[in-house]
């Protein structure tokens, strides 16, 4: 019996596992939920990587990241991220993607970039372009609603081809979940929009647990001002410029010897969740934080550093005053468990990216996720050829559209409405500084919008998606907050105000740097 692979997702992680799957003698059917390689996070990714080589040893990295993570990380995965990273990359520079390794523990896919803000949007291409020459079955438009489970674990996916309007079961020897996370739940995010939680709803209805799903990062710095992008700004730009308070003090900056980083692009790399959490905390007082950009001069508009921490070509009329940032919501720790080849717990399944959990712990190193996407991408898609092939009593058929899909109250509110609303409350609740009263008031009205409780209105293929996409979104958001009220302490990206810290010294000198006072002594994990 010949190998069948389905892989769900078409981001860097869903595309690296296609082909290693496929290289290992797989058929490999790779379901995109629209135009391939072109909607993930890997293509809107600044296409950097932190990895070990040259001088960085894997110890080093392997140490770095469990710093970073605060100790929640799963040591194994760390140890593989750490041990296989330099090989991973290099082997896709074999397969033919442009890599440029450098000796100082980094690597970059921006060379073959068709923008600044789709810094890995040329990788992505490259290695659609390797799956389709590697005889890769890559269907578009085609959104997953369901894991297909028998007696001996999984054996398909039902999909949804959303501009057709119709619904197909594909049958599996293994299925690789490779989408994303799920940053569209909030308002503020860099995400793009199809990142709406859904392989997280797909293992939770098949009886998975997730882990950490209380540690969603955000990056410090995202636009705030109208007329500008909700999308981050690189904390590397306070090297060259000056990021206030509504009085004209640079508290973020001065908080950067109590987090052991020197300059703004290291707190890019080890300092975001700490960051993060002393702008949101000076937000939630009403105070307001001021990016100088009057103060940037023409001739650093060309430097590297400064374009990838822009990101946007910015016209004068925009950097004649200082604009106001906040925190945005970047990346999704948590996830599905799994091991160092991306099994999970369920025989058949395995994960990659973004959805899986265990790698970053309670915040991310800046650059690993797109070390971690390749490192696990490759070895969930080389696993999942060589083990013994599950049985599979499903077929490849169309079947009839779930009735609750085909249901359409003229009356009724677009998806997209619910869409908005729901974002709106898991800004408010789920926000970096929380607290229990503002989670459960969060939950309870989560459960009110419950999908199944409103009467929608379908009237278009685009509404037919986002009705798809509401239960990845409530199942997620759901997860996040009930996650969020059982962490009672404050740790990386989750901050609880009401509860005593682990690190009651960290939460009071933060407190005295929003109280406009300084403090000189560092603070410990």
């Amino acid at each position: 019996m010949k190998k069948r692979v389905l892989v769900v997702g078409s981001g860097g992680a869903g595309l690296t596992a296609a082909i290693s799957a496929r290289k290992a003698g797989a058929e490999v059917v790779l379901l995109s939920k629209t135009r391939c390689a072109e909607a993930g996070c890997t293509a809107y990714s600044g296409g950097l990587f932190s990895l070990s080589s040259g001088t960085v040893s894997p110890e080093d990295h392997y140490r770095r990241i469990m710093e970073t993570g605060r100790y929640v990380n799963n040591p194994s995965l760390v140890r593989t991220l750490a041990d296989h990273s330099e090989a991973t990359l290099r082997t896709l520079s074999e397969w033919g993607v442009s890599l440029k390794i450098t000796t100082s523990g980094h690597a970059t896919a921006r060379k073959t970039a068709p923008s600044r803000i789709m810094g890995g949007g040329g990788m992505t291409r490259e290695l659609a372009s390797i799956a389709k020459h590697e005889g890769v079955s890559i269907l578009e438009n085609h959104i997953a609603s369901r894991l297909l489970i028998g007696e001996h674990g999984v054996e398909g996916v039902e999909a949804v081809d959303w501009k057709k309007r119709k619904t197909f079961t594909f049958g599996a020897s293994s299925v690789i979940l490779a989408t994303g996370g799920g940053g569209a739940i909030y308002e503020r995010t860099d995400n793009p929009l199809r990142m709406t939680g859904d392989g997280y709803a797909l293992a939770l209805e098949a009886g998975l647990e997730l882990i950490d799903m209380e540690y969603v990062q955000f990056y410090p710095m995202g636009w705030e001002q109208r007329g500008y992008p909700v999308w981050m700004v690189g904390l590397g730009l306070l090297d060259y410029i000056p990021a206030t308070d509504e009085n004209g003090k640079e508290f973020l900056k001065e908080a950067f010897p109590l987090w052991g980083v020197a300059t703004g692009k290291e707190a890019n790399l080890f300092a975001r969740d700490r960051a993060a959490l002393l702008l949101a905390g000076h937000a939630a007082k009403g105070g307001k934080t001021l990016l100088h950009l009057e103060k940037l001069r023409e001739e650093d508009l060309s430097l590297p550093d400064v374009q990838a921490s822009l990101l946007f070509d910015l016209p004068p009329e925009k950097r004649s005053a200082p604009v106001r940032v906040s925190p945005v919501q970047h990346y999704f720790t948590g996830g599905v468990p799994m091991d160092s080849e991306g099994r999970t717990s369920l025989p058949g399944l395995f994960v990659c990216g973004e959805v899986s959990g265990g790698v970053d712990g309670a915040s991310r190193m800046g650059g690993n996720a797109l070390t971690n996407i390749l490192v696990f991408g490759l070895r969930a898609g080389k696993a999942s050829a060589e083990e013994p092939p599950t049985p599979s009593r499903v077929a490849d058929a169309e079947i009839r559209m779930p009735e609750r899909l085909l249901q359409s109250d003229r009356e009724g509110v677009t998806p997209a409405e619910v869409r908005r609303e729901l974002r709106g409350i898991v800004q408010e609740g789920l926000a970096p500084w929380r607290n229990e009263e503002g989670i459960e008031r969060c939950l309870s009205k989560i459960e009110m919008l419950n999908v199944p409780r409103r009467a929608l209105r379908i009237a278009s293929s685009l509404d037919l998606l986002h009705a798809i996409e509401l239960h990845g979104l409530h199942r997620t958001a759901e997860a996040v907050g009930r996650a969020a009220l059982a962490r009672k302490e404050s740790r990386g990206v989750h901050f609880r105000e009401d509860y005593p810290n682990e690190r009651d010294e960290w939460k009071r000198r933060i407190r005295v740097l929003l109280e406009g006072g300084t403090v000189t002594a560092g603070i410990g994990n």
